[in-house]
């Protein structure tokens, strides 16, 4: 009951924040700042819950208002399609390099460290021009024009916005693993197991892979906003027909209201089944 009653006021709470949040435009009219304006938006925020069907969108390829609901689908879609994929395929190469670094020696785990901090210092914006630059200079070297590197109003681009994304969540990845790899191979139920005879790669996949998978997905809940803010940068850039491109485009509260939910209530639900999933003797003392 406390973990239901906790989670409730977790989402009343972010429901609050997002409704403040999109009621930010209020706060500039005409040009001007007027503080005095943001209340006033906030309860047109508010009021708006009520009729989320009602809200329209401008459409620029049928020059009039259409309803925001089912056209958000398509942009929705997009936006998961990129970052479900970064993501499986980030964790994927994540655990690979964690089970390589732990069976490596000493002086290859320096230099994997090293590289892990470097690579994790660079911006999301040198992989996002660098990765137009290698396609542009494949196509110019050999004629390969399969990459886009731009989308457009009806064609979708997914390859490259992909691939960026999924090297920056990667790297921020690779760092958390790195740190985190070090402390617990010297944690004492490891030294028992290592007593016991319990084979390295035993050792890994089944104690202290179980003992990180928590305090990773914990990391990953707290950073969120940071791989939502890149995935921004890189729709925006790549011209990507997804959700948040279309909310740079139509900064319009009751538009942004809306996007927000979209966006929250489905990772609130996720992070629920994810709590309910993980079993208790992995959350250890967390």
């Amino acid at each position: 009951m406390n973990w239901i009653a906790q989670k409730s006021a977790q989402f009343f709470i972010t429901l609050f924040v997002l409704i403040a949040i999109s009621a930010l435009p209020s706060l500039v009219v005409q040009l001007e700042f007027v503080p005095s304006n943001y209340w006033n938006g906030i309860q047109q925020q508010f009021s708006q819950l009520a009729k989320l069907d009602e809200i329209t969108y401008y459409n620029v390829t049928a020059q009039r208002e259409l309803p925001l609901l089912p056209d958000l689908a398509p942009p929705m879609k997009e936006t998961v399609i990129i970052f479900m994929t970064s993501l499986i395929v980030s964790v994927g190469f994540a655990l690979l390099y964690a089970y390589f670094f732990y069976r490596s020696g000493k002086r290859v785990r320096t230099v994997l460290q090293q590289t892990s901090q470097t690579l994790e210092m660079i911006p999301d914006l040198f992989w996002l021009i660098f990765s137009q630059f290698l396609a542009i200079t494949i196509y110019k070297k050999t004629g390969f024009d399969r990459i886009e590197v731009a989308g457009g109003f009806a064609e979708y681009i997914r390859f490259l916005p992909i691939v960026t994304l999924t090297l920056t969540i990667l790297f921020f990845f690779l760092k958390w693993l790195t740190k985190h790899i070090l402390e617990e191979e010297v944690s004492l139920f490891l030294e028992l197991a290592r007593a016991k005879g319990v084979r390295p790669a035993a050792l890994f996949w089944r104690h202290l892979l179980p003992n990180l998978v928590y305090r990773f997905y914990l990391f990953f809940r707290s950073n969120l906003i940071t791989v939502l803010s890149s995935l921004l940068i890189i729709e925006y850039l790549f011209n990507v027909q997804g959700i948040f491109r279309f909310a740079v485009y139509n900064p319009v509260m009751p538009i942004l209201l809306v996007i927000l939910l979209v966006v929250y209530i489905p990772i609130f639900i996720l992070d629920l089944v994810a709590e309910w999933l993980i079993p208790n003797a992995w959350k250890g003392g967390i």
